[in-house]
């Protein structure tokens, strides 16, 4: 009798050790797995900020130079007045949350600008000619709106601008790179002159023109 007894509580010991065993496995198992989805969160939350400030990079910048801008071309002895208008894609807003990859990834991906420009000679009547452009995106880092589609007929090279006179096309070019990245980080909301290369459909000859806004 007395060994059956021993037997059966060395058998309860046992069960209860083991039970408890599998208990505090199963709690292990449940904080590594709160601790994995914790960390995926986080790695989520890290590249949807990543992400939403590329996004508001490009709203910067799109919003820098929505409007009407218009100027003068002079090319073989004829002047021509250029015009060009800017339009989002979308309504422009900006979060003060953590949006969702989606949200972002939505607007990342629809996130443009339209283009309607406009040759003309004012002393020719029906002279004008148009071209519009849809879901353009811009070189942010250039700083630089390259109009060549073959919705147009001509070739219209646009770059960021603030100096009437400059007409080097290298000190141009790093001057654009130069307003991009402080139109990018906020510290300017809008530009007001655009400098522009024309390139005729008929000829491979370049011509420099500039662009005031409205």
């Amino acid at each position: 009798m007395q060994r059956i007894l021993m037997t059966f509580f060395t058998l309860l010991i046992f069960y209860s050790c083991s039970k408890g065993g599998d208990e505090r496995l199963a709690e292990q198992e449940n904080i590594r797995s709160q601790e994995q989805i914790s960390a995926q969160n986080e790695n989520q939350r890290e590249w949807a900020r990543s992400m939403e400030k590329d996004l508001n990079e490009r709203k910067y910048f799109i919003k820098a130079i929505e409007g009407s801008f218009r100027g003068d071309l002079d090319m073989e002895n004829a002047d021509f007045s250029v015009k060009a208008q800017f339009t989002s894609s979308i309504p422009i807003a900006f979060s003060d949350r953590v949006r969702t990859l989606d949200e972002i990834s939505y607007e990342l991906a629809n996130l443009a600008i339209n283009i309607n420009i406009k040759l003309e000679n004012p002393r020719v009547a029906n002279s004008a000619v148009s071209c519009i452009v849809e879901d353009y995106k811009p070189d942010l880092n250039k700083g630089s709106i390259n109009i060549i589609s073959e919705a147009c007929k001509n070739v219209f090279k646009l770059m960021l601008s603030d100096d009437m006179q400059m007409t080097d096309v290298a000190n141009e070019e790093a001057r654009a790179r130069v307003l991009s990245r402080s139109i990018r980080n906020n510290e300017i909301d809008q530009v007001e002159i655009l400098s522009g290369v024309f390139e005729s459909s008929i000829s491979t000859k370049e011509y420099q023109f500039k662009l005031k806004r409205d």
